[in-house]
């Protein structure tokens, strides 16, 4: 996993990501990734379903219900029924009691691909968040999956009125892939984060890089 060495990541508990491995029940499910966080740990959490594994947006797809009770040893959650089944593979949020209460709460789940010549310029990824409005990153990752070469990615933002980077780090597929967490906590952004990266492989020009970042509006 990658951790930036210049973005601060201040709360890892206020959304923390996890996977279904199985089904119990329309209750009961369990995170084996999730396992050994201690007894009650996520109780009043709400779990968030962020993307369902068969890419559809058919309920429960964003809907968030409370966490009733979690089982450390077993990675298992009892939650509020959603108004479909979860199922395994399905991917989720859970978000702290602080961030749940929230009653607007607005947070949207951002996937693509883009296709560049990486190798030829330092090219944008993706960029986050919009001109003048403040918003919570809580997670940025990369697929890198078909590249070949060095890559390195930055990070820019404006800073009294001038864009500036504020991350790079360089990563290799073989080491570091094929998937990159960039931010994986809250990070707040003022106006536009915008992603690049560059490769030093020329065979990576015209391939694509798979993107996705979790948004909350405030």
């Amino acid at each position: 996993m990658a951790i930036p060495s210049t973005v601060p990541l201040i709360r890892y508990d206020l959304a923390l990501f996890g996977r279904v491995t199985r089904v119990i029940d329309a209750n009961t499910f369990r995170a084996a990734g999730l396992v050994g966080q201690g007894d009650g740990t996520f109780q009043d959490y709400n779990i968030y379903v962020l993307r369902k594994a068969d890419g559809t947006t058919d309920p429960p797809h964003r809907e968030q219900e409370p966490c009733v009770a979690y089982n450390s040893a077993a990675g298992e959650f009892i939650h509020m029924a959603f108004t479909d089944s979860l199922a395994v593979g399905d991917s989720f949020l859970l978000l702290h009691p602080a961030l749940a209460a929230a009653a607007a709460i607005d947070i949207n789940h951002f996937p693509g691909a883009t296709v560049h010549n990486w190798e030829a310029a330092e090219q944008t990824v993706t960029t986050i968040g919009g001109l003048g409005v403040i918003n919570k990153v809580h997670s940025l990752l990369l697929d890198i999956n078909a590249l070949a070469g060095n890559i390195t990615v930055r990070l820019l933002h404006e800073i009294n009125g001038e864009q500036r980077r504020v991350y790079e780090q360089i990563f290799t597929v073989a080491v570091d892939g094929p998937g990159l967490w960039i931010v994986n906590g809250t990070l707040a952004i003022h106006g536009l984060l915008v992603v690049t990266l560059q490769s030093d492989d020329a065979g990576d020009n015209g391939e694509s890089v798979g993107w996705q970042y979790i948004l909350e509006s405030t």
